[in-house]
């Protein structure tokens, strides 16, 4: 489970270090005393539980948890802090536990059990994230393709949202500068063999399937920030405002990103 702490107390962090490097399946994302640099480095790394103080300079707790939350509504808050009068300002933003100092490993222990639960309650296994830039995450870590246009052809099914995304507008699109011959439906269908091994080495081949002549994949088995904001999901609609982009790496994704700018989901800013 991947973890990240928020301290502006320097001392707090080296403590929270100690305490947890001997829990087993618990790694360490980050630990920050600057609760604006924290927040930055959610953006591009996700994490499935945060401790945070809450009285810190810059931005409290409190907001922090509110904007992280923003970008991942799954997130399980852990608040710690040495005042318990903040207990009804943690209730209100819903934090999931809250631990007073001073504490111990074992303390953290029982509330990391606790998160751990509740974080495979909350999500399933693979999350693709398009606002920005195109990543797959399964169990919170980034999936690497060492093929580009396998990454890119996978990123056009999510785009289809489990329609059928068939090997004509694939070569269109990814192969655009070349003629539409034998040699580009083997580049896609090499691009698909490559989906469908790395999706199995996790475990999760199950939500992409392909032949020679269409690919898709299984909405029902994936959660996506793009389609929580096509529901109209609030933390999602937050989270479009914060990147303000869609697949930015692709052109082809540019249309769909012009929809959901005039969509009426979209608040006007």
């Amino acid at each position: 489970m991947r973890v990240m702490i928020v301290d502006d107390e320097r001392l707090a962090l080296r403590q929270f270090m100690l305490e947890t490097e001997d829990i087993p399946g618990i790694e360490i994302a980050g630990a920050f005393s600057n609760p604006l640099q924290a927040l930055e480095y959610l953006k591009e790394n996700p994490v499935e539980a945060a401790f945070l103080d809450i009285e810190m300079p810059e931005l409290n707790g409190i907001v922090l948890a509110e904007k992280m939350r923003e970008i991942y509504p799954d997130l399980v808050v852990i608040f710690i802090t040495g005042y318990e009068q903040y207990t009804l300002d943690a209730l209100k933003v819903k934090a999931d536990y809250y631990m007073t100092k001073p504490y111990d490993s074992r303390d953290i222990r029982v509330v990391l059990e606790r998160a751990k639960l509740l974080s495979a309650r909350q999500k399933k296994r693979v999350y693709i994230r398009t606002f920005g830039r195109f990543d797959l995450f399964i169990d919170g870590k980034v999936v690497y393709f060492s093929n580009t246009k396998a990454k890119e052809l996978l990123a056009l099914c999510v785009d289809h949202r489990g329609g059928a995304v068939t090997i004509e507008e694939a070569a269109d699109k990814l192969w655009e500068d070349r003629i539409y011959d034998s040699r580009v439906k083997n580049l896609y269908r090499k691009a698909v063999m490559q989906i469908r091994q790395l999706l199995s080495e996790y475990g999760e081949e199950e939500i992409f399937s392909g032949n020679r002549g269409s690919c898709q994949i299984d909405i029902l088995k994936v959660d996506c920030d793009y389609y929580e904001l096509l529901k109209g999901n609030p933390e999602a609609v937050r989270a479009w405002e914060i990147t303000g982009n869609y697949l930015q790496e692709y052109s082809w994704a540019e249309e769909t990103c012009a929809r959901l700018e005039m969509a009426d989901i979209i608040p006007e800013k």
